[in-house]
């Protein structure tokens, strides 16, 4: 990685109702913002570690700018999402980062709590040795992760999000257009309570990812909740 090299984080605040959505029922709206608020921040801290790259973090609403100036996001370039649906804003985040004079662009978000420092260090690796794009596949067939060596606007336009089919159409998309790619490990989202429980099977049985908060919000919540249920 060098000083051409850029990661992005798209954030929202975590507001209840306005974030994890589908994870309620079985958590309230207070309690899948809370989690939320822990995958932001862990993932925030992951991007922490890396040297040599410009941090930046795209956050919505717009009025949301004075909480994500706390303390967890110091480093970050704050910038505001711009655009409709999530591939307007995210071509947008990466158009910006390439106009700023970034060489190559990685897109993470809080969905995936396994992501590492070393998972991003790989996606610039497969940029340096050529790669015009780079994806990280989600299990439930989204992706967790975007690499890209130049802007590449059309590959977020027209994609049905929060679809199975959303990677094989971005797939389909650097096929069309010539455009080389690389694969990186499968990964879990927590987008579903199916995915929630999966993550706290996860989480017990070992000790990567170490995720703090989001560990610590599971932990709690499991203290807090009769009959070990979320509430």
């Amino acid at each position: 990685m060098g000083g051409g090299d850029a990661i992005i984080l798209m954030g929202k605040a975590p507001m209840p109702g306005k974030v994890k959505t589908r994870l309620c029922p079985p958590l309230s709206p207070r309690r899948a913002a809370e989690l939320y608020t822990a995958l932001l921040e862990d993932a925030a801290e992951v991007t922490g570690s890396l040297r040599g790259v410009r941090r930046y973090l795209f956050f919505s609403p717009p009025e949301s700018k004075a909480y994500f100036s706390s303390v967890h996001y110091f480093g970050f370039s704050l910038r505001e999402q711009s655009g409709g649906d999530l591939g307007e804003r995210m071509a947008h985040a990466t158009g910006e980062v390439f106009t700023d004079g970034a060489r190559r662009a990685v897109m993470i978000g809080a969905d995936c709590p396994a992501m590492s420092a070393d998972r991003i260090r790989s996606a610039f690796a497969e940029l340096c040795r050529g790669a015009d794009a780079v994806f990280g596949p989600a299990e439930d067939g989204g992706v967790y992760l975007i690499g890209l060596s130049a802007p590449a606007p059309r590959m977020f336009h027209g994609i049905e999000w929060s679809t199975p089919a959303v990677l094989q159409s971005m797939l389909s998309r650097c096929r069309n257009t010539s455009m080389t790619y690389s694969l990186l490990p499968v990964e879990s989202d927590v987008d579903t309570p199916e995915d929630l429980a999966a993550l706290r099977e996860r989480l017990r049985a070992r000790s990567r990812p170490p995720c703090t908060r989001t560990r610590g919000w599971l932990k709690g919540c499991r203290s807090s909740s009769p009959r070990g249920r979320s509430s």
